[in-house]
């Protein structure tokens, strides 16, 4: 009988330590398998971080031992759902693919003011939400009801402000029906339309899809690399803010950062050209470079990483 009940004991116990051992096994994985809700391709130069955790794969427990402060090629990002949203970028290092969280790597910018920001700690204002109840609230027409991307407008005013411009929106908004969502100049990002709904200021095409802001001109090195830094942390912060990954709008209607150019010449229903004179004209004569849209969605995705 005492020999049974041995037996007995030992087959539960057995029983038990397997169950655990599934259990176990299935939440170490799920809190190691990363499941991938985006992705798009890049052709980026970084360094590592000190002390960067480097995987040989997504899904990979084995961590990989690369130098601090490694010069790696960044070529694809991973956007996951279920890893606090973390997003991942896939590195080359001496021509063999790693994977390091994007908050490890830190990207080589090509353009003197993004340089200039960078090496500034990539400095932004708070957004400051001023919403104003007389816009119309109209839900944007995607499958999700949410945004897809970002428009870029810059107000064409010399010496205005976004006091100004704010009162003037509003003041003939029921005449024009124009607004964006949000103005955005060297130290304030200030919101005045609730981003759960679209605005008007970018024609049929683009206004049921994209979250809008506007940028008053600036007329110092500092405040215009300034308003670049808050305006590239607030198309981030729309863009994490909705999943979606850092890319230039295309002429097929695919991307998510645009100017109001881009709109004009890919999808149409309106003219305008901004911010591209603006930001030419002022980087050169500030910076003594070019600035477009290839330079902001770089320092948009730099933004981005830290988030």
């Amino acid at each position: 009988m005492a020999k049974r009940k041995k037996k007995q004991n030992l087959i539960y116990l057995s029983l038990i330590i397997i169950v655990a051992v599934i259990i176990g096994g299935s939440w170490f994985y799920s809190h190691h398998t990363r499941e991938v809700s985006n992705s798009y391709a890049v052709s980026e130069t970084a360094t590592l971080s000190s002390g960067a955790r480097v995987y040989n794969s997504l899904s990979a427990i084995q961590r990989a031992n690369l130098p601090d402060q490694a010069l790696v090629k960044v070529n694809r990002y991973y956007l996951t759902s279920n890893d606090n949203d973390d997003t991942y970028a896939r590195i080359n290092y001496n021509g063999k693919n790693y994977f390091v969280r994007a908050t490890d790597i830190e990207l080589k910018m090509n353009n003197e003011i993004n340089n200039y920001l960078t090496q500034s700690g990539l400095p932004h204002a708070k957004i400051t939400k001023q919403i104003s109840s007389i816009f119309e609230q109209r839900g944007y027409s995607t499958s999700s009801g949410n945004p897809r991307g970002v428009v870029i407008h810059d107000t064409g005013n010399e010496n205005s402000t976004i006091s100004s411009e704010v009162s003037y929106m509003k003041q003939n908004y029921s005449s024009t029906r124009v607004f964006v969502h949000t103005f955005i100049d060297n130290q304030q990002i200030v919101n005045i339309a609730d981003t759960k709904y679209m605005a008007e200021g970018a024609g049929p095409y683009a206004n049921p899809y994209f979250v809008q802001f506007e940028m008053p001109h600036e007329y110092t090195a500092a405040s215009f690399a300034n308003q670049l830094g808050n305006a590239a942390y607030y198309t981030a912060y729309i863009l994490k803010q909705n999943n979606l990954p850092v890319t230039k709008g295309t002429k097929d209607g695919g991307g998510t950062v645009w100017t109001h150019a881009m709109i004009s010449s890919y999808l149409g229903g309106t003219d305008h050209e901004d911010p591209i004179s603006y930001w030419s004209t002022v980087a050169r004569k500030l910076f003594g470079t070019t600035y477009n849209i290839n330079n902001f969605v770089e320092l948009v995705q730099a933004y981005y990483n830290q988030m």
